[in-house]
């Protein structure tokens, strides 16, 4: 199981030594916000790894308030906060004189900032991906209801991908024309650094000459490079599953392994099937979040041939039965020698990282590799027709 990396504030901020928010002449951030009369608000930077409160202000009785720090700031990004879990962020210096409206609670769909161009560029990306955000967390909800059923959290995952895509075409659009605003290291953090390289790469050199010197800029450009050694390494290994012993169209090696209760079952054994070959175990977190979209495959194509051969990286019996049971996995091919990592057949498949799966067709020839959740649904409605 191989930790994520999530592109977010708190991952732009790590590793930098401490920084210092302040050189340039300084500038005034006012304005009015509704529901917030009587409350303290405090400008935040970046101080070593985390924001940091620097300023404050009083918002008056009208919902009015002037902040002037205290000390220059530098170009970067900021953030404005009232004691409640709500953050507007700035894209600003010192040199700004900034005017924010809105309405508390609802910052994201309501505020205006007038006075910081950087400022109004990231409000325009933020409105542009509030309805597909807003929607990805209904989506959310809606599948943790445990009112739904495997097949209609299959079918919200897709609608989920979907979304997702829609989203990501838009902040592409939207990079088209704001490239070069320092707003666009927040649009990258959606997109994939695998399939758009090329986009994160001519933005960080597009922002260099006049954002370089930003505690966020360098710290995600930190980021980046670490994200292309995995990314080169992760194209290594791809190519070398291409050409290695269970490359797409060669026959899959077999697997003969006990079952919890004891009898030796083969892969060979399903010849005439397909078999998808899901390496899993049950203390993997990621492996065992997407066991219900393989129990909805398996539901709906098992009458029409398709088969599930799971081999566990376990290493406690009771532990493996145990999760095979809460998890409700109904097909009776489950095998493991209980070696962990050293399971032979994950050995001889090559698998370095679980969740892992490999599809099989009738004839015992590989199909495809790490086939989950939405992308599964669609091979199998290509085999089977529905």
């Amino acid at each position: 199981m191989k930790k994520n990396i999530l592109l977010s504030f708190s991952l732009l901020a790590l590793g930098l030594a401490l920084y210092s928010c302040y050189s340039n002449p300084k500038g005034s951030i006012q304005g009015n916000i509704k529901g917030a009369e009587g409350k303290t608000i405090y400008l935040e930077c970046l101080v070593n790894n985390r924001f940091v409160r620097t300023d404050s202000a009083q918002i008056g009785s009208d919902g009015g308030f002037v902040l002037a720090p205290k000390r220059p700031m530098p170009m970067d990004y900021y953030e404005l906060t009232f004691g409640t879990k709500e953050r507007l962020t700035l894209i600003t210096d010192s040199t700004e004189d900034i005017r924010i409206e809105g309405e508390l609670g609802k910052l994201n769909e309501s505020a205006k900032v007038s006075g910081s161009p950087n400022t109004e560029d990231l409000r325009s990306l933020k409105l542009l991906c509030l309805p597909y955000d807003q929607k990805h967390q209904e989506f959310v909800k809606q599948i943790q209801s445990p009112d739904q059923t495997d097949a209609s959290k299959l079918e919200l995952q897709q609608s989920i991908s979907s979304n997702m895509g829609e989203r990501n075409a838009e902040v592409k659009k939207w990079l088209q024309t704001h490239g070069s605003s320092p707003a666009a290291l927040m649009a990258l953090q959606s997109l994939d650094i695998k399939t758009d390289m090329a986009l994160f790469t001519k933005t960080l050199n597009d922002l260099g000459p006049s954002f370089g010197n930003s505690v966020v800029y360098k710290s995600f450009k930190q980021q980046i490079q670490k994200l292309q050694g995995q990314t080169q390494q992760q194209v290594t290994k791809d190519a070398q599953l291409a050409n290695g012993p269970i490359a797409v169209g060669k026959p899959a090696p077999e697997i003969e392994m006990p079952d919890p209760s004891g009898k030796i079952r083969k892969l060979s054994d399903l010849k005439g099937k397909t078999v998808l070959i899901d390496f899993w175990a049950s203390w993997c977190g990621p492996c065992r979040r997407e066991n219900p979209n393989v129990v909805a495959a398996y539901k709906k194509y098992n009458k029409d041939g398709f088969e599930v051969f799971s081999v566990s990286l376990d290493k406690l019996k009771d532990q493996w039965t145990a999760a095979i049971s809460k998890d409700q996995l109904i097909w009776p091919n489950h095998v493991s020698d209980l070696q962990h990592w050293d399971n032979a057949a994950a050995k001889l498949y090559g698998v370095s990282s679980i969740p892992f799966t490999v599809l099989v067709d009738k004839e015992g020839k590989i199909l495809g590799h790490n086939l989950r959740g939405p992308a599964l649904e669609e091979k199998l409605r290509a085999i089977y027709g529905h």
